[in-house]
């Protein structure tokens, strides 16, 4: 089983914390009926996907966000720094470029 990666903090309404596991992968195609595994282009990407993304990935500690509350955080001042903090959680739940994986647990681990 691999380690729990770390959520990305960013300060927004209060600090919150940036999470891009699964469950936001499919937060956010639900929302926009985009793929996640097609590729997120945040460059390009419209308010609208932005603001589902970020949505998608601060739910996970407040289920009682609101699209609409959450593109209520991002501004012009703070867009850049928005998708900074989307694009290193991207890459923190991705394995690492050499495609190692972590060691299997052993099947009868030793009492401790």
């Amino acid at each position: 089983m691999s380690k729990t990666k770390p959520n990305v903090t960013i300060k927004l309404d209060k600090v919150r914390h940036v999470r891009l596991d699964l469950n936001a992968m499919a937060s956010y195609e639900e929302v926009t009926g985009k793929s996640m595994f097609k590729g997120v282009d945040l460059e390009n990407m419209g308010a609208i996907e932005l603001r589902a993304l970020l949505w998608s990935c601060l739910v996970h500690e407040d289920g009682k966000l609101t699209l609409k509350q959450v593109g209520g955080f991002i501004t012009t001042e703070n867009m850049n720094e928005v998708a900074a903090s989307i694009t290193k959680a991207f890459s923190s739940a991705m394995p690492d470029s050499e495609g190692k994986q972590e060691p299997p647990l052993p099947e009868n681990p030793p009492a401790g």
